[in-house]
């Protein structure tokens, strides 16, 4: 007797009842309860501010001013991407860092204020 490759009829009712009943362990199951969805799933960088620079609401020096990162702060970081154009000690830059602030937003500095810029960070 030959076995197929893909399940059908009776197979298919089998499979899904070892599903139901938890015969197939998946990946979430295998992690404790109190890990998933919460911040410990985050892979953020933590970036050092060589510079004072303004958070802002959206990557561009035209959005609105969410706070400030300080000479010599830590921050948590998550991506980088492309937005406005900004300038700092006489550089440029169109590369902005979004920070995690662990709140409902997150704001964005610009990588010219970062000691590494956006190195190390995912694109957004």
């Amino acid at each position: 007797m030959r076995v197929r490759g893909r399940l059908t009829g009776a197979g298919l009712v089998i499979t899904a009842a070892a599903m139901v009943t938890g015969l197939g362990a998946t990946a979430a199951s295998a992690q404790p309860a109190d890990t998933v969805g919460t911040k410990a799933e985050a892979q953020n960088v933590t970036v050092h501010a060589i510079s004072d620079a303004y958070i802002r609401s959206v990557p561009s020096t035209g959005g609105a001013d969410w706070g400030e990162v300080r000479f010599g702060e830590d921050w948590d970081a998550i991506c980088f991407t492309e937005g406005g154009n900004a300038s700092l000690g006489g550089r440029q830059s169109n590369i902005w860092v979004q920070l995690d602030q662990w709140g409902p937003s997150n704001g964005y500095v610009t990588e010219l204020a970062l000691r590494d810029g956006h190195a190390n960070l995912p694109p957004c």
